[in-house]
């Protein structure tokens, strides 16, 4: 087991955030990251161990798999290019890839999630023997949308919103008709390359972990190394803790995107959520409002093995980035723990 907490200056939310990562590793996660700042200071911890069999320790600078926040790079490369004028957000999908979405499926329903496409794959990926089987076999991007894509729609495109992992790997091959290259290509030259984020990557087909990095567990396995063609354009993605706060922060803070395109990733769609309540999705960015607390604005991703996530007021008033290791994979984005960090960390000031 290994404990460290840093602070550059006093967070006002320290305790809380200490109580919320706990001690680790315990029944709950080999390790937990954190890095949480604003205006208000800057707090860190790296609790646990990188490897529960060697005992490693965490340290902040480790590399996981980061699953949906994947989408936000995406969704960024995606509008990147509608700044560019290579496509238009209210443009039908299939003016650039014929054939595979009704023409009333737009660039931006994919984006929202309120294109209509099923939350269905052949691609088991929540299904953990499932899973446990099939790790480390490469899947072609058809092959994880061609349920969805065979399915009937389950609403009309737009009067809707419903999270489908098919929306994302569509949208990796949009960037790629329009940029006549790999969707990876383009995230490294818009995003990665100028923001200087060396610890993250797309591995493609590649099932390890470059360099130093968190190992991941299901239900006493070992599933650090599995095929990140499982996840796709949806999915894929390996990061850091500091790579994560930076992209983050370059994004909100208007670097990589016009003011235009940036605020239409905060535009949530005032539909129905299809599994109930509202709406709360915007363009790669889900919202959420805390216990008497703000409107917070991030992703979450879910892999077996890691737990990532990223999230911040509109203004950068205070932002967190957190990976949890958990022994077994759960149901939902934001569990408990989770939830109990992104109040501290993300909360009103006390």
């Amino acid at each position: 087991m290994a404990e460290a907490r840093t602070a550059n200056r006093p967070h006002p939310a320290a305790a809380a955030l200490e109580e919320a990562v706990g001690v680790r590793p315990d029944a709950e996660a080999t390790a937990v990251l954190v890095r949480a700042g604003g205006e208000h200071g800057s707090w860190s911890a790296a609790a646990g161990v990188a490897d529960a069999a060697t005992g490693e320790p965490a340290r902040l600078h480790h590399r996981f798999r980061i699953g949906g926040v994947t989408k936000t790079f995406v969704a960024a490369v995606v509008l990147g290019l509608v700044d560019d004028g290579l496509t238009g957000l209210d443009e039908p999908v299939a003016r650039h890839l014929p054939g595979l979405l009704p023409e009333s499926v737009t660039v931006r329903m994919l984006l929202d999630h309120t294109s209509g496409l099923v939350d269905d794959s052949d691609v088991r990926y929540n299904d953990t023997p499932w899973f446990l089987r099939h790790r480390l076999d490469e899947f072609t991007p058809g092959q994880l949308i061609d349920l969805a894509l065979r399915s009937p729609l389950d609403f009309a495109p737009g009067t809707r919103q419903q999270i489908t992992r098919a929306n994302y790997v569509i949208a990796g091959l949009l960037v790629e008709r329009l940029t006549a290259g790999p969707y990876a290509r383009a995230v490294e030259e818009r995003v990665l390359r100028p923001l200087g984020l060396t610890g993250t990557s797309l591995p493609g087909t590649d099932p390890t972990i470059p360099g130093p990095h968190i190992r991941g567990y299901e239900d006493g396995t070992d599933v650090t190394e599995h095929s990140p063609t499982i996840h796709g354009a949806a999915g894929e993605m390996i990061s850091t803790v500091p790579d994560l706060d930076r992209f983050l922060t370059a994004l909100f803070g208007g670097e990589l995107l016009t003011a235009g395109s940036l605020a239409d990733m905060f535009r949530v769609p005032d539909v129905p959520y299809a599994k109930g309540g509202r709406a709360f999705c915007g363009a790669g960015l889900d919202s959420m409002t805390l216990p008497g607390g703000p409107t917070v604005w991030g992703m979450a991703g879910v892999v077996h093995g890691h737990l990532a996530g990223i999230g911040a007021t509109r203004g950068l008033e205070r932002r967190v980035v957190y990976m949890t290791a958990p022994r077994t994979r759960g149901t939902t984005r934001v569990p408990p723990p989770v939830q109990a960090l992104l109040t501290a960390a993300l909360g009103p000031v006390r």
